[in-house]
């Protein structure tokens, strides 16, 4: 089953060779398991051998994947980190490990692992300039959350593996979206680059943690997937042995740390529900939690927060250590801040206080805007509007005889317009005689 397919690795003349042992069964074994078969298996092949090249391509997807994963990560924005994980380019040279591994072909181990390196340097380099030039450094949840991997996180990249693997076999590219996501690759290096640009060498440490699970989980999922698929079938009972050894080996050194990760996480979490639970008990009816910080720390737990209180209690902090250290026999450290929080009744009276202000400044500018809307034109002088803000009364003190009948309809027309823009107010005509002058103008212009 061969045939000319040039400029296309693995279909020619020879069946696929990545550099190492033949990726089907010979020519006798090929009727035995189905020509069509071995023929798939080399294209799957030559496709995960492409996508494991470090060429302009890759290199640039990295530079563009590691600089969203960095702003969405320093931005905390969990929507940009996805899109990050989207065009991240590293799933090729790991699914090409994988595939290596289970076929054992040594040109295709090495170039995936070059690439992969290579993507991970430049991961790390463009991360750690956007950092430096930032001026944002504060640590963000989103960074955060990749500091403490656990065996939940080994799960999920092994199960990710595995799908990837089926839609690469299947070629269903919308799997390969949802694995992408699944088993972030570009954010831990990121994260990496953040611990070594701002000296967190813990969260360094927890990144690399986190990509090395990530990786080699996938890789070795995809595997064990491929050798039920049966490529490498030329392989001996021993290199199977060999591959199962290797797997497990690594897997089980690598749940060492993850293990105890998720028993500190599971560890601190009930912490935090006996304090939460103790802390409720101790504080009154009214009081409220306002913000509550519980952690593990040599083997004692430390905690701090700020609640507001009605009635301040001088013994909140040794109490509520009492009672936390009997309930999970350790030593307990509490620094809790009280502040005191207003009464319902001095909340009401703030509230009526705030309510008559705003009536004010609204009264205020009612008597602005009807001052403005009286003198437009300048028919009626500025000095004839007498406005009485507290009662919404407004006067025009007036000589129609004076004013002619055409000028004494359009200020009619004027004070029409002004009261049907402010129903609250009254606004009357007032008589002037030659005794009345008023002193001064009611409002400021």
């Amino acid at each position: 089953m061969t045939g000319d397919h040039p400029g296309v690795p693995g279909l020619g003349d020879a069946p696929f060779n990545a550099g190492g042992r033949r990726a089907t069964r010979n020519d006798a074994n090929d009727e035995a398991v189905g020509g069509d078969d071995a023929l798939d298996r080399s294209l799957i092949l030559a496709s995960v051998a492409r996508d494991a090249r470090l060429d302009k391509k890759f290199l640039l997807l990295i530079i563009l994947a590691a600089a969203i994963a960095t702003l969405g990560l320093l931005q905390s924005s969990t929507a940009v980190v996805i899109g990050a994980m989207l065009v991240s380019p590293l799933m090729g040279p790991i699914m090409g490990l994988g595939f290596g591994l289970a076929t054992i072909e040594s040109h295709l181990i090495k170039r995936s692992l070059v690439t992969l390196a290579a993507g991970m340097a430049v991961a790390i380099l463009v991360a750690a300039l956007i950092i430096w030039v930032s001026p944002i450094a504060d640590v963000t949840p989103e960074l955060r959350a990749r500091t403490q991997p656990t065996l939940l996180d080994l799960g999920v990249a092994v199960v990710g593996g595995i799908a990837g693997v089926y839609a690469i076999m299947r070629k269903l590219s919308g799997v390969m979206v949802g694995v992408a996501i699944a088993t972030a690759l570009v954010p831990p290096l990121s994260t990496v680059a953040f611990g070594l640009v701002t000296g967190r060498m813990d969260f360094a440490l927890g990144a690399s943690l986190l990509f090395l699970t990530n990786t080699l989980a996938i890789a070795f999922a995809a595997t064990i997937v491929a050798r039920l698929n049966h490529f490498g079938p030329s392989l001996t009972r021993q290199h199977t042995a060999m591959q199962v050894v290797g797997i497990v080996g690594a897997l089980g050194v690598l749940s060492i740390p993850l293990a105890l990760s998720l028993n500190s996480i599971v560890r601190e979490i009930g912490a935090r529900n006996a304090v939460q639970s103790e802390l409720g008990g101790l504080l009154a009816k009214d009081d409220r939690v306002d913000s509550l910080n519980v952690r593990i720390e040599d083997d004692a737990v430390a905690v701090d927060g700020v609640v507001l209180v009605d009635r301040y209690a001088s013994q909140l902090d040794s109490d509520l250590a009492r009672k936390v250290r009997a309930k999970l026999k350790r030593d307990v450290r509490v620094s809790i801040v009280q502040i005191r929080q207003q009464s319902n009744a001095a909340a009401q009276v703030e509230e009526q206080l705030n309510r008559r202000l705003s009536a004010l400044e609204q009264r205020e500018d009612d008597s602005r805007n009807i001052l403005a809307g009286l003198t437009v034109g300048e028919l009626v002088p500025r000095d004839r509007v007498l406005i009485d803000a507290q009662a919404r009364r407004v006067v025009v003190a007036r000589d129609r005889e004076a004013e002619g009948e055409q000028v004494a309809a359009a200020i009619d027309r004027i004070m029409a317009s002004v009261q049907a823009g402010h129903p609250q107010w009254l606004i009357q005509n007032g008589a002037l005689t030659e005794a009345e002058t008023p002193e001064e103008p009611a409002a400021a212009p």
